[in-house]
């Protein structure tokens, strides 16, 4: 740690010991990241995975994405379990680390030491919910036949950006169980829909950034604690140079991603009329529908415009109209410029361990295994399947049976 804080300056690192001199949480947030933070969509992602080692533990992990909508680490650390105390420390570090920006998100899944810990270190951001895990807790909760025809009414719900089409699919929702729309109230609308929500969430609405950089540890997770959080920094460090050139090589206003969903609104506006209202305001008629954009103001009756932050179909047909630059109205978060300056800084290796140059108070310092008891048996390997989740079975090809395949059929056939 403190080699990773001497390469990397800038770096803030931290650890704590239990009195007895034993491990209890570590935690990293490379110069990298705080730098390429102000980059990113005011958006961090936290989440916990265990560790399938013989002490056990959980990797806390805070993650963005960048302006091609890719996953940028933020920190990590490494605790006992999630409880109200590690989930709070963790929040804490991140605030001492990255600060607080205008219009923040966090989000998580509904675990109630999170809930917690967010309400008392950052009760001035907006704390929304990952909606794949409540649609879990809906499926769990109302255990119906139907159950499975929650998610894709939920999911359009979620993500609706106007009023009308939210109360279209509550309504669907209605018809498969009138309890949903109570429960979701209590919870608060505001946590999981993005036309309630008070601060943008762009496109983030699922934990796939957070699973998505699991997935990527999924070996490393078997590793002692030092092992591990070298690991991270490696991962770090290669993400960061392999996106860095592939920022340099753009040669578009606006990252690939964002360059292609430009372009396809420009395609759509193509259909659509445009007839000024006064000096602000233009109606757009699409198909049946009147949308009123205003280009002072940044907004749309659609809502995607300000929601997302980017010229959807209907102030692109107006400003096609009135030959006004669409590059103009998209935010900073999608260009090619600030894609490139999220990666300027980099993440440099720790060196040999033959080779530190460590002040000599070091060779005093011990740091014990955790004091939690060796589980009996092999480590858990695979996260434990909700009540909800069945597994897939294959389907042979030969006789139609579930379970196994055609070259394995034992079904003898005339």
């Amino acid at each position: 740690m403190e080699m990773l804080q001497k390469t990397n300056p800038g770096t803030i690192i931290d650890i704590e010991k239990q009195d007895d001199d034993s491990f209890k949480y570590a935690f990293v947030a490379l110069n990298a990241a705080i730098k390429g933070w102000p980059n990113c969509k005011p958006i961090i992602v936290v989440d916990a995975t265990f560790l399938k080692v013989a002490y056990g533990g959980t990797l806390l992990t805070a993650n963005t994405q960048d302006a091609e909508s890719k996953d940028f680490p933020l920190a990590y650390c490494i605790v006992d379990s999630e409880n109200d105390k590690s989930w709070e420390w963790l929040l804490k570090k991140i605030k001492e680390a990255f600060g607080v920006r205008e219009y923040q998100c966090l989000i998580s899944d509904r675990h109630e030491s999170t809930i917690k810990a967010t309400r008392k270190v950052f009760p001035e951001i907006t704390h929304g919910y990952y909606i794949f895990h409540l649609l879990s807790n809906l499926k769990t909760k109302f255990k119906k036949k139907n159950a499975k025809h929650f998610r894709a009414p939920f999911f359009a719900a979620a993500k609706a950006y106007t009023e009308m089409e939210f109360e279209f699919h509550m309504r669907e929702l209605d018809n498969l169980d009138k309890r949903i729309r109570p429960y979701l109230e209590k919870i608060g609308h505001e946590k999981w829909s993005r036309y309630h929500s008070k601060n943008n969430r762009y496109s983030t609405m699922t934990s796939n950034i957070a699973e998505a950089l699991d997935s990527a540890n999924l070996a490393e997770r078997e590793t002692p604690v030092t092992t591990l959080m070298e690991c991270l920094r490696a991962q770090m460090q290669e993400w960061t140079y392999n996106n860095r050139k592939e920022a340099q090589k753009c040669t578009t206003r606006l990252t690939p991603s964002s360059e292609k969903k430009l372009i396809g609104n420009y395609v759509q506006s193509l259909r659509l009329t445009v007839k000024p209202a006064n000096q602000n305001l233009f109606e757009v008629i699409d198909e049946d529908r009147t949308r009123i954009v205003n280009l002072k103001d940044k907004t749309c009756t659609c809502n995607r415009f300000q929601k997302n932050e980017m010229s959807c179909n209907h102030p692109v047909a107006v400003m096609k109209d009135l030959n006004i630059n669409t590059y103009n109205y998209c935010a900073q978060y999608y260009t090619s410029k600030t894609w490139l300056q999220t990666y300027e800084e980099t993440v440099y290796p720790v060196g040999n361990v033959r080779e530190w140059e460590l002040p000599d108070f070091f060779k005093h310092v011990i740091v014990l295994p955790p004091k939690e008891s060796i589980k009996s048996g092999r480590p858990r390997k695979r996260k434990m399947a909700t009540a909800w989740e069945t597994k897939k079975q294959n389907k042979c090809g030969k006789c139609g049976q579930k379970g196994h395949n055609k070259k394995t059929c034992r079904r003898i056939t005339t």
